[in-house]
């Protein structure tokens, strides 16, 4: 950071320097070679007094007419080249100390004010962080140094600037990787702290702190994890983390319907071997599922329920294909994450479904919580469970619970 404002000064000097030599090179010259302003005025007066005295000679007959006139002629051409000469020099600016102490003060204010605005709005405290992030990742590979020291290092530099986000998660992965889950949860804890709340960021940071948490505790899906993952999923119905820890509570609990849905909801974000680990949760749990007896199938479908009828509005049908998903879900009234959901493809529209507890979102929340939910039917362009421009979508609010009335709800609504 020092080198940055070194850096700074030195290039407000050569600016200033370049400024100032041009303004103190004309000071000197002004005080050396004064402009004689007067020049015009004293040619006038030396020929209004050479042509007196050649009328004076014209009046007493030593002088004729002719050459009286031939003379004033001359007197006034040489007159006018006098002037037009001293109209074609370069005027001399003549610049007194006052000036100068004004425009070297104006001068000086420029960059100070730059500085005062650099301060207050621009990213010193990200370069910083950045210089130190490098610091570290230098410690890091260096050979001489174990990653317990490096860590240490880390760890300093937290301790005297904790409003660091990137730093506390590099600690917390870099606990997590050495299987140091409460440690971890600590410091992604920090990191979720220091984010901005806008940050889209924030959800990921949460998800990755319910992880920490419930490995700590041993794989227990405790309020505090679940609190977590709430919060998570708030800020992006679609966080994978979040989504597969709720999956495996889900399929802990045997309640395998629920596991699938978070999972796939988890999958349309995920790639590569998080997205192979999704799919054989997927395959295991629709075996479990299965494997149920019909007794217990039953049981999944009993409770509280909400039935509607799915239909699309003929102004979208041009602009939608078959195979595009519709999401359906329900929601407490108010508030962003569903309760219960269920996934579906426009060529199966119109259609009744029904929400139940064996399409339930959140293992400590269920339809059987409220009284009333409002209603959102979406059809996803991208295939995505979080909302997006160019989908279409529908939504009924205050619809009650445990109605037999089929609730009917048109697909109109483009969302830009």
């Amino acid at each position: 950071m020092t080198a940055l404002w070194l850096g700074i000064a030195v290039l407000t000097l050569m600016a200033v320097s370049i400024v100032f030599w041009p303004l103190l090179k004309n000071y000197r010259e002004s005080k050396q070679q004064p402009v004689d302003v007067d020049r015009i005025q004293q040619n006038i007066e030396i020929f209004k007094e050479r042509l007196s005295e050649l009328e004076k000679e014209c009046s007493l007959g030593t002088l004729s007419q002719a050459d009286f006139d031939e003379l004033k002629l001359e007197l006034e051409r040489n007159l006018l080249i006098d002037a037009e000469t001293n109209q074609r020099k370069d005027p001399v600016l003549k610049m007194g100390s006052s000036q100068l102490v004004t425009i070297m003060l104006l001068a000086l204010l420029v960059p100070a004010s730059s500085f005062g605005l650099y301060a207050y709005l621009g990213r010193a405290v990200d370069l910083e962080t950045s210089l130190s992030m490098n610091a570290w990742n230098d410690s890091f590979n260096n050979a001489d140094i174990t990653l317990e020291d490096a860590m240490a290092q880390l760890e300093a530099e937290l301790a005297r600037r904790p409003e660091n986000p990137e730093g506390w998660y590099l600690l917390a992965t870099t606990r997590m990787n050495l299987n140091q889950f409460d440690l971890a949860a600590a410091a992604f804890a920090q990191s979720a702290l220091h984010l901005p709340e806008a940050s889209p960021e924030l959800a990921g940071v949460l998800g990755q702190q319910a992880q920490a948490l419930f490995f700590a505790k041993g794989g227990k899906m405790d309020d505090d994890v679940l609190a977590l993952t709430d919060q998570s999923l708030q800020l992006n119905p679609t966080e994978i983390t979040s989504l597969g820890l709720l999956g495996i509570a889900a399929f802990e609990s045997e309640n395998y319907a629920s596991a699938i849905e978070y999972w796939q909801a988890a999958l349309s974000n995920a790639e590569g071997n998080a997205a192979e680990s999704l799919r054989n949760g997927i395959e295991r749990a629709r075996v479990q599922l299965q494997s149920l007896t019909p007794d217990a199938k039953d049981q999944a479908t009993e409770g509280a329920f909400v039935r509607v009828y799915i239909d699309l509005d003929e102004s979208i049908l041009t602009e939608i294909t078959g195979e595009q998903t519709v999401f359906v879900f329900a929601r407490p009234a108010g508030q962003r994450m569903p309760i219960t959901a269920i996934r579906m493809q426009v060529n199966q529209l119109p259609a009744e479904v029904r929400l139940d507890e064996s399409s339930t979102l959140m293992p400590n929340m269920s339809l059987a919580d409220f009284e009333e939910v409002d209603l959102v039917a979406r059809i996803s362009v991208t295939g995505n469970a979080e909302e997006g421009s160019g989908d279409f979508k529908g939504s009924l609010s205050s619809v009650k619970v445990s109605n037999d009335e089929v609730i009917r709800l048109i697909i109109s609504e483009r969302i830009d």
